[in-house]
């Protein structure tokens, strides 16, 4: 049954797509400038990621989490807009204080994202977000009328044009796929990502459901449509234990996103978060430490998430980093995989 949620976001998916592919026809290729001593003229390049304060160079990232949601229709938990906006930059600055410099915010327009309290929750926390375009979990029905060509049309405004009327622009793409069996419209969506990434140089990152190794068939879609497994992530990887599906999508070259360790926090969790992440330590000594993204798949104002992992985004500085220094996992291949990972990754190409 359709939760009224649902519905109101597929009700609305059609309005933005439509929109969306009316500026398209119609923008201009003009681009502005804003202020800071890390940003310039919002016109992405080789080399560089684009954040909703502007393109910076990838050396400057530094410390990243790759997969979280600083905001998806949660800032009306709070009592006003203002109320949202300051939890947030608290939280932001000590992340901050703890040594994370970026965080790569996987949200997408059909959970009601709201890229202005994005622009100004990093200016607030100098904390630095990078956006996505795409689809979050459930395909909108309205993708169903909407051909793949309008689908990656409506990716593409949103990586060069900007997000929602305004010039702040996607640095990544994000979609999902529920199962290892992917609907048509899932199927559509991918595809429009890979064309998306073909056509601007930015990278894809997934949700996937590695319980059911469907991590294997989303690198089916991808390599049927000739994107390089080194520009997707795919995310929840360690949701399994399951070495011989990890390390087989990593020898096709793609990057396993471990940003779920904390559920195994949750009561009653089959896979404890300390073997997820043992099954990290397997991948680096497999010879993957550059294939390898650790997040926690953060969502601000979520209660219940936040009651299985209150530490949030500092779940990997305070557990997962130093549980595998503990098991073995050297400093600079913790390095590696926070920060020269993502460096390399989230560049456009």
């Amino acid at each position: 049954m359709t939760t009224r949620r649902e519905f109101l976001i597929r009700t609305t998916t059609a309005g933005v797509l439509a929109a969306a592919h009316f500026h398209i026809a119609h923008a201009s290729n003009a681009d502005a400038n804003i202020g800071g001593p890390e940003v310039g003229p919002k016109v992405a390049r080789s080399g560089v990621v684009q954040t909703v304060l502007g393109p910076i160079d990838a050396s400057k990232l530094g410390f990243t989490l790759t997969h979280e949601h600083v905001g998806s229709g949660s800032e009306k938990i709070f009592s006003s807009r203002a109320g949202s906006v300051a939890d947030a930059v608290d939280k932001l600055k000590e992340a901050r204080d703890a040594g994370i410099d970026t965080v790569v915010d996987v949200t997408t327009f059909d959970i009601e994202r709201d890229i202005r309290y994005r622009e100004e929750i990093s200016r607030k926390s100098g904390m630095r977000i990078v956006a996505a375009t795409g689809q979050h979990m459930f395909a909108p029905e309205s993708y169903d009328a909407r051909t793949l060509e309008e689908i990656t049309e409506f990716f593409i405004r949103e990586i060069e044009q900007g997000i929602e009327d305004t010039d702040i622009k996607a640095g990544v793409i994000k979609v999902a796929a529920r199962s290892d069996i992917m609907t048509r419209t899932e199927e559509k969506v991918f595809k429009a990502a890979a064309g998306a990434s073909k056509a601007t140089g930015v990278p894809i990152e997934t949700h996937s459901n590695s319980r059911r190794r469907a991590g294997e068939k989303q690198a089916e879609i991808f390599d049927a449509e000739g994107v390089s497994p080194a520009r997707v992530s795919l995310g929840h990887s360690d949701d399994t234990d399951d070495m011989n599906y990890l390390i087989g999508l990593a020898k096709r070259g793609y990057t396993l996103g471990m940003d779920h360790t904390f559920w195994g926090m949750a009561p009653g969790a089959t896979l404890p978060w300390q073997k997820r992440a043992d099954c990290i330590k397997q991948l680096v000594d497999a010879g993957f430490v550059d294939q390898i993204f650790l997040s926690n798949d953060w969502v601000h104002g979520d209660v219940e998430r936040e009651k299985v992992n209150p530490d949030g985004m500092l779940f990997t500085i305070r557990k997962t980093i130093p549980y595998l220094r503990q098991i073995g996992v050297s400093q600079q291949q913790i390095h590696a995989i926070t920060v020269e990972n993502p460096k390399r990754f989230f560049s456009r190409s």
